[in-house]
């Protein structure tokens, strides 16, 4: 049995999720006056979210992009800047009941804890906002590493950050195909589906992918973890 001594968590959908204000709506509006066509400019947005993880771009350069992607005729001004501020706040974190009473137990055994995180910039601040940041010992976030799950570096970044080899840490994430690149790096890989469903991955997941660990939520973890760190599972 490896001696595991470290707990790196995703982010979305593994420990919280959004939670929608009401604002895309208008943020499409927006779009359709700047010249946009709805359908063309969701496309468009979706096609810039690469660039804007990796750190590449901020928000209003995202915004601007995908206008320009979708054919807009106002691509600079007042209507990119509105629509990047709607775009920026058309959601809000919400943590799932059970991380603020789990994490402190992970700690309390023993294990180091890490984000490891595709995310965007202007979203990082969440974390400080949420109160979540304080959890953990390091964060990897693709907007500063300028890189993306499953790249093998993110990994191999959270484990040198937090002083450990690959095989000495948990990674917990909901898509498959980024527990199965954890895995490939020599951590254990846990798929947490909070959906308790196969529906949000299912176009994508790959069929040899099997998780060292299935879980739907955090608890099932405390029950798997061993009962300190370093210390093999009973």
């Amino acid at each position: 049995m490896r001696p595991y001594r470290a707990v790196i968590f995703d982010l979305y959908w593994t420990l919280l999720y959004e939670a929608k204000t009401g604002l895309e709506e208008r943020a499409t509006a927006v779009a359709l006056e700047a010249g946009a066509e709805p359908e063309a400019w969701r496309r468009a947005w979706h096609s810039t979210m690469e660039a804007s993880f990796k750190g590449q771009v901020s928000l209003l350069e995202r915004t601007r992009m995908a206008l320009a992607r979708a054919g807009a005729k106002h691509c600079d001004g007042e209507l990119p800047e509105k629509l990047a501020g709607l775009m920026g706040a058309r959601s809000i974190p919400r943590l799932y009941p059970d991380v603020r009473e789990e994490l402190p137990k992970v700690r309390a055994r023993g294990f180091k804890l890490a984000l490891l995180s595709n995310i965007a910039s202007y979203r990082a601040n969440w974390l400080n906002e949420i109160e979540l940041a304080p959890h953990f010992d390091t964060m990897v976030l693709s907007c500063e590493m300028g890189i993306m799950k499953p790249d093998r570096a993110m990994y191999l970044a959270a484990a040198e950050r937090l002083g450990l080899a690959p095989q000495e840490c948990v990674f917990v994430d909901d898509v498959p195909p980024y527990v199965a690149a954890a895995q490939a790096v020599g951590m254990a890989g846990i798929r947490i589906n909070r959906f308790d469903s196969e529906k949000p991955y299912a176009h994508e997941e790959p069929t040899d992918v099997t998780p060292d660990l299935a879980i739907k939520d955090l608890s099932q973890l405390l029950e798997w973890l061993p009962p300190r760190a370093g210390a093999p599972r009973e």
